[in-house]
């Protein structure tokens, strides 16, 4: 369970960069007229024009009647128990959101049998604090009904935890709903039921959302599905296009089950996020052609850490540090399934064209696990691989575990660490000294740049920093670029770049 300490000082960073904002959006020009009314128990204080103070007992239908682009809904500090709150059709614009945000960042605690529901356009809800809720529904959704969603809407600077125990029963933390919506800054940690912690529903229409900037913290082993940290589409709809963006996010033991994060849609994007002892993998389970680029995964040898398993046609997987893992199977380093000829929307489809460059991958129990869990329907073999400019450092570990031999693979440019031998029989691989030195970051980065040299080219065009590579080096890091180091405190860069403890 989480400590007071751990939720204040995780509140502390999500709600950093909220004050301010909040002062520049108090000097704005707002409307001259004064409200002051009460209305069946809804009372607004002397306040300036386009600001609406609500409390538990409030009646929020009148009020939604008076917002208009620009106004402010404020919730008032104190505890809210078993909150409904329905903020449906709003109407906002780019220039003039409509805001939905506590009276004091951190102050308003909604717990219970949490129901917060919005839809409409560009309204951005903030500074709430959601608290041992009771699982009997869904916490947060962006949509009122099943028909009115929400589109360029964002909550950010909220926390989500558990800190007692919580319902057997099956519920989400977050829905994300709509169109291009966005999750930032905000705190994850603790939830224990069953059901994904944030949802992304996927439509025939591509979502195209942002989810960045997150603390995920720890979720403890559920024991069963369910317990996935993120979920985007799910099997019926995984053919569809959802275009989402997970990026700058940091998972901390994230250990609900084997999926981390569950990708059930096709063409998303996964980069810049660090996964931190999480027994578990980032799982391309159902859908094609996404990108997973420039993430760093840190099992600090815990027992199941995995990294990328891959799963359906397509897929780019590049530019990633593995370091430490000691998953195999499911959740090796990198894992390519078996497939099965034909199968179901909710099987699995074959592995074919996938990219796997420029990769790092050092001290894994098993760095590419290929053919896993064939049967006599799962029969179809990977096939139609790239594999180039990838770095192998296995120490006394295992560089390949095949359980069913690949068809048609391609290696190019593959570089090993010249002691390695356990599975290097698979393919004939350069064997090279490979120097590496702790950087500031915490991460191991080549100190020398010769023996990762190549002639081969690659048509990935940035290194793990995201810096433009200057020279064919084998590797996520080209030695001749830079990168910056902030401050996990810093919520305006990415969470996640600090000095790593090794």
């Amino acid at each position: 369970m989480l400590t007071n300490l751990a939720i204040g000082s995780a509140k502390a960073v999500c709600w950093q960069s909220f004050a301010a904002r909040n002062t520049a959006i108090g000097t704005r020009t707002m409307l001259t007229r004064i409200l002051i009314c009460v209305v069946l128990g809804y009372s607004v204080g002397n306040v300036f024009a386009g600001e609406f103070r609500i409390t538990p007992d409030s009646d929020l239908k009148p009020v939604l009647k008076q917002v208009t682009p620009g106004d402010v809904i404020v919730l008032a500090n104190g505890t809210w128990t078993d909150p409904k709150l329905k903020f449906e059709s709003l109407a906002g614009t780019s220039d003039q959101p409509i805001q939905i945000r506590a009276e004091s960042p951190g102050e308003v605690v909604l717990t219970g049998a949490i129901e917060f529901r919005v839809s409409g356009s560009h309204v951005t809800v903030s500074g709430l604090s959601f608290v041992n809720p009771v699982g009997t529904s869904d916490v947060f959704d962006f949509r009122t009904k099943s028909s009115i969603h929400a589109h360029d809407c964002r909550v950010t600077d909220c926390s989500f935890a558990q800190t007692e125990s919580g319902s057997s029963k099956e519920s989400r933390w977050l829905n994300v709903y709509g169109t291009r919506n966005r999750v930032d800054h905000c705190y994850f940690a603790g939830k224990s039921n069953a059901g994904t912690t944030l949802v992304v529903w996927v439509a025939e229409t591509p979502g195209s959302h942002r989810i960045d900037h997150n603390h995920f913290g720890p979720r403890p082993e559920l024991g069963k599905n369910g317990g996935e940290t993120i979920r985007i589409g799910t099997s019926d709809v995984s053919e569809f296009v959802s275009k989402t963006i997970v990026e700058e996010n940091y998972f901390e033991r994230c250990n609900g089950e084997a999926e981390i994060v569950s990708n059930k849609s096709c063409e998303n994007t996964y980069r810049h996020n660090l996964f931190e002892r999480c027994q578990g993998a980032l799982t391309l389970r159902h859908g094609h052609r996404c990108l997973v680029d420039g993430n760093i995964f840190l099992g600090h040898q815990a027992k199941g850490t995995g990294g990328v398993r891959i799963i359906g046609s397509d897929h780019r997987v590049t530019n990633n540090y593995f370091e430490g893992l000691r998953g195999d199977a499911e959740r090796a380093a990198i894992c390519l399934m078996n497939g099965i000829p034909d199968g179901p929307l909710n099987g699995y489809a074959p592995v074919t064209n996938a990219l796997i460059a420029h990769n790092t991958l050092i001290d894994c129990k098993v760095s590419m696990e290929i053919g896993v869990s064939p049967s006599k329907r799962v029969t179809v073999v990977p096939s139609e691989c790239l594999i180039i400019h990838n770095v192998f450092l296995p120490g006394k570990w295992e560089l390949f575990r095949v359980q069913n031999k690949p068809d048609r693979f391609n290696w190019i440019g593959n570089k090993c660490q010249a002691d390695a031998t356990r599975g290097a029989d698979l393919v004939e691989m350069q064997r090279v000294e490979i120097k590496l030195t702790r950087a500031e970051d915490g991460i191991l980065r080549p100190t020398s740049s010769k023996t990762l040299q190549s002639d081969q080219p690659c048509e990935v065009e940035m290194d793990i920093d995201g810096e433009p590579r200057k020279a064919h080096f084998a590797g996520c890091d080209d030695p001749g670029t830079t990168f910056t180091i902030r401050d996990l405190e810093n919520t305006t860069g990415p969470i996640w770049r600090r000095p790593l403890k090794p």
